[in-house]
């Protein structure tokens, strides 16, 4: 009798555990999603917040002790559906890729379990930090000589300065990996001595486009080089007319001259593409922008663009072609001081105007989303006001080097 009570008692427990992990209709107790949670950091409608920023939030506490992970979502939409990371298993996150300055965000994090059930955090605002603009500059005395009219690019991972103007017309290429210590690659190019001309990154080689030679002669030969040490004319004398104060620019993977003034004493507003270097096409002999010297060329949002100069008068428009043919006015009239002799770069998802002469020497900074609203992020950048400088980006920084002050610079300048 005794072992028989033990066996119905060991039964009854049994239903009652059975019964207890069904629900009213006899299925399986549906799965609990993770306690609601709240969002520490970056706090709500904050203001100057970097770029990498290190977001944080409350643990979502799972009610069957089942793991959590977590999504964070940032963007810019109301509801921001931008996914930043996923599978995320602790409460904070810092991005290693950069957010956009000067912009608005909105965030939230939505937590999961182990078996799908979720609970989304609430949702914060806040907005990122302007450009970083360090009073030192990197170097205020580079190796290469003080000067003007030279060009730079990037180019194997480093910063390079290629000719100019120093008193003498220069043939010299200069290399850095961090701004600072510069090593001459070359002292003198087999290319004439020269300034106004443009250089461009192709091909994974480093070009050299026309320009104002010793000779007082306007170029229209196109050398390039692997290791900016061994130079090679591509040819001696392209179809274009030797010109200076043209830009150059790769896009659709090829060469892109643009404008400039030439040897006939004409402000033009050709457009030229070539594929090799040597063999080139006209793809408008008269752009409906006016013929113009000392503008600049950057490719954005995959288009070509060309920005302000000198047709006889500064100007401050900005243009756009998708073919090098056809093309568009993004403004006739920039909030910007109409200009030339300024540098222009792609950076932070925009495009941005550096310095220049307007009547006197610019250290204003302008930067654009769409090339039709611009915006200036400083009247009065911590170096001088100069012109015929050169600009680049590298590591994630905007390089503004050398230029006239009212004399030839060899300082090298790097905001974020």
């Amino acid at each position: 009798m005794k072992n028989l009570f033990k066996y119905i008692t060991v039964i009854l427990i049994t239903i009652t555990i059975f019964n207890c992990s069904k629900n009213d209709d006899g299925g399986a107790a549906p799965n609990q999603a993770p306690e609601a949670f709240a969002l520490i950091a970056v706090t709500n409608n904050a203001t100057g917040v970097d770029v990498k920023p290190n977001f944080s939030w409350q643990e979502a506490v799972d009610p069957e002790n089942d793991a959590v992970s977590y999504s964070l979502y940032v963007g810019n939409e109301a509801d921001p559906t931008t996914l930043l990371a996923e599978n995320i298993s602790s409460t904070n996150y810092q991005p290693t890729e950069r957010l956009l300055m000067y912009a608005n965000y909105n965030w939230k994090v939505v937590a999961k379990d182990s078996k799908g059930a979720t609970t989304t955090s609430n949702m914060f605002s806040f907005a990122t930090r302007g450009l970083n603009m360090p009073t030192q500059a990197v170097t205020t005395n580079a190796a290469f000589s003080a000067r003007l009219s030279h060009t730079s690019v990037v180019f194997d991972n480093k910063l390079w300065l290629i000719g100019g103007n120093d008193g003498s017309l220069k043939n010299d290429v200069w290399y850095s990996a961090n701004g600072i210590s510069w090593t001459a690659a070359t002292a003198s190019a087999p290319f004439s001595g020269r300034f106004r001309h443009s250089s461009v990154v192709f091909d994974n080689k480093l070009w050299v486009i026309g320009g104002f030679d010793a000779d007082l002669a306007q170029k229209n030969d196109v050398w390039y080089s692997a290791d900016g040490i061994t130079w090679t004319e591509a040819t001696a004398n392209a179809p274009f007319s030797g010109r200076e104060g043209h830009s150059s620019v790769v896009f659709d993977n090829k060469l892109w001259v643009i404008g400039g003034f030439d040897f006939d004493g004409a402000q033009k507003n050709d457009v030229w593409y070539s594929a090799d270097g040597i063999t080139w096409t006209e793809a408008t002999a008269s752009a409906p922008f006016s013929g113009r010297d000392y503008h600049s060329s950057v490719v954005f949002d995959n288009k070509l663009w060309v920005i302000a100069g000198y047709d006889g008068s500064r100007k401050n428009d900005v243009w756009y072609s998708a073919d090098g043919i056809s093309w568009t006015a993004a403004t006739a009239n920039a909030p910007f001081s109409g200009r030339y002799l300024h540098s222009s770069v792609v950076f932070d998802n925009k495009l941005w105007v550096i310095a220049g002469y307007d009547g006197a020497r610019k250290n204003d900074v302008w930067y654009s989303a769409d090339g039709t609203i611009w915006t200036e992020a400083t009247a009065s950048a911590p170096f001088s006001g100069r012109y015929l400088h050169s600009s680049v980006v590298l590591d994630n920084k905007l390089w503004v080097i050398a230029g006239n002050d009212g004399s030839g610079k060899n300082d090298v300048w790097a905001f974020d």
